[in-house]
């Protein structure tokens, strides 16, 4: 025998040694460790290799609208994949609760998007960051600051000036003259949030790029996100193909020039120069800004730019949709409308003026405001929330790094929940309904719930009121052209912010004179 074929045989026969023994020592370990349960993971549509169940959402449908019919095959828990993006789909109060309340600990962090990283100024924001102290701390200082006492009472005086201008104006032009509401609306809103967050009236031309409403809009579209978000690995491809990376260059430019514009015409001005009543929210965060607080924490550049992003893009859009669809449902429906109007002017009698407290006392008012909320919500999907540490829901397992959606629009609508009439505009249906919607009760969502909840849920239902409360109080509202109640179109559009497609265009008849 020679060399090589004695080593040959050596070796093999060690080789063969090893493994045994190798092969032995695992079953033997495996026999003491205790078997690893199988995850048991919620049920969900078969998806394809690639892009997962992407062709399930079909682009001619709204994704709450796919995602609930869905929901109704497979239950009010399931598991979808978008590429290689994994969620976790919620369409029941109860299972909302368990994620927004009970296990609010686990799901209270984001999932981080390539798009939403640029918009939010690398995930500084409020709306879109992780969960962190870095979040809190700036949460914290928009609670305090920009919807405090101080600066509440601004905008109430605000919101006042502008609805007794906007009456004037309007009775200026009686009879028969169709205004638009959409327009009308979104110029209150603006008005006042720009006056408590900037001081003045911002709404002229941005610095670079387009209109002052076209940057909201794109914006609101950006972060929306695009096709790439759910291909991490080929993603920026995709977006670069399609052109998404263009357009979202071009949309964060123009936002950002618009923010540096506010932020460098408040540095113009010494700020310690400017008396504490004079001051608005920038002049506070550039305070802030150049010193250490109670906590240590120091806000910079970016976290203050992304707080004014947060005010621009979510401080108006969401109020404007909400006063559009609701002044929609009651022309749409005269019985409601009759019996609003009929609250307003009882409880304001002979003053002739709706005031700030006068509100507090129309009980149906805010049963109309809870139902548009319910049918209207603002974000028929609650901005995804990520998993930070394996749990269960409902049985199942939910992995650290899922994101999960709640469908706010299926819940609001569905007739297990509200009844065989569910899909209509019934206002009676919160009559002695107590409990806060999103806080104690979770059969509709409209701000959200849990410690990522909307901050102004408590402010935004009493803006609503109010200008409600003025117009419905002043005019009898007519359709323009003789259009009929049943004519008048509600479709929608929209995926972040579900907004009516068609501008709202009433004719302000008459104008009410107190009759004793």
């Amino acid at each position: 025998m020679d060399i090589f074929t004695e080593w040959l045989l050596t070796t093999t026969t060690v080789l063969a040694v090893a493994v045994f023994l190798t092969i032995t020592l695992y079953y033997m370990i495996s026999l003491t460790r205790p078997n690893k349960p199988v995850p048991n993971f919620p049920p969900g549509p078969p998806k394809l290799p690639i892009i997962g169940n992407l062709h399930q959402i079909p682009t001619n449908k709204h994704r709450h609208e796919a995602l609930w019919q869905l929901s109704k095959e497979y239950g009010p828990i399931m598991q979808i994949h978008i590429g290689s993006k994994h969620f976790l789909i919620i369409s029941s109060p109860a299972l909302a609760k368990q994620i927004l309340k009970t296990q609010d600990h686990v799901f209270c962090s984001r999932e981080l998007f390539r798009t939403t990283k640029q918009l939010t100024y690398n995930f500084v924001d409020i709306a879109f960051s992780p969960h962190s102290g870095h979040w809190r701390e700036m949460r914290k200082l928009l609670v305090s600051e920009f919807m405090g006492p101080k600066r509440t009472k601004l905008s109430n005086h605000v919101l006042v000036t502008e609805m007794e201008s906007i009456i004037r104006l309007l009775s200026s032009n009686l009879p028969n003259t169709e205004v638009n509401l959409s327009n009308m609306f979104l110029e209150i809103v603006k008005q006042m949030v720009c006056k408590v967050a900037f001081g003045s009236d911002y709404r002229r031309q941005p610095v670079k790029g387009p209109s002052w409403d076209v940057m909201l809009d794109e914006a609101l579209e950006l972060f929306n996100g695009s096709v790439g978000d759910s291909f991490p690995f080929l993603g920026f491809f995709i977006d670069q193909f399609t052109g998404w990376n263009r357009r979202l260059n071009d949309g964060f430019k123009n936002l950002d020039a618009y923010i540096d514009a506010i932020i460098d015409d408040h540095l113009k001005n010494n700020t310690e120069e400017i008396s504490e009543e004079d001051k608005d929210f920038v002049h506070t965060l550039l305070d802030i800004s150049s010193k250490e607080n109670a906590s240590d924490y120091r806000l910079n550049h970016a976290d203050l730019k992304a707080l004014v992003m947060d005010i621009l893009v979510g401080g108006i859009d969401t109020t404007v949709v909400t006063l559009i669809w609701l002044m929609s449902e009651i022309n749409k429906n005269p019985r409601v409308m009759k019996k609003l109007q009929s609250e307003i002017r009882n409880c304001t009698g002979k003053i002739e003026k709706v005031g700030e407290m006068d509100t507090t006392k129309m009980t149906y008012l805010k049963m109309v405001v809870k139902e548009t909320l319910r049918l209207h919500a603002p974000a028929p999907l609650l901005v995804p929330h990520l998993s930070l540490s394996h749990t269960q829901i409902d049985g199942y397992d939910v992995f650290p790094g899922t994101a999960v959606l709640i469908n706010a629009w299926g819940i609001a609508r569905d007739t297990n929940i509200w009844g065989e009439n569910a899909a209509e505009f019934y206002p009676e249906r919160f009559e002695n309904v107590e409990g806060d919607f999103g806080r104690d009760r979770f059969e509709m969502l409209p701000f959200g719930g849990g410690r990522r909840s909307c901050p102004a849920m408590n402010t935004a239902p009493a803006n609503v009121e109010f200008v409600i409360a003025c117009l419905v109080y002043w005019f009898d509202w007519e359709l323009p052209n003789g259009m009929k109640s049943e004519e008048l179109n509600m479709e929608d559009g929209g995926t972040l912010v579900l907004r009516k497609k068609v501008p709202l265009c009433l004719v302000p008849a008459t104008k009410h004179k107190w009759v004793n």
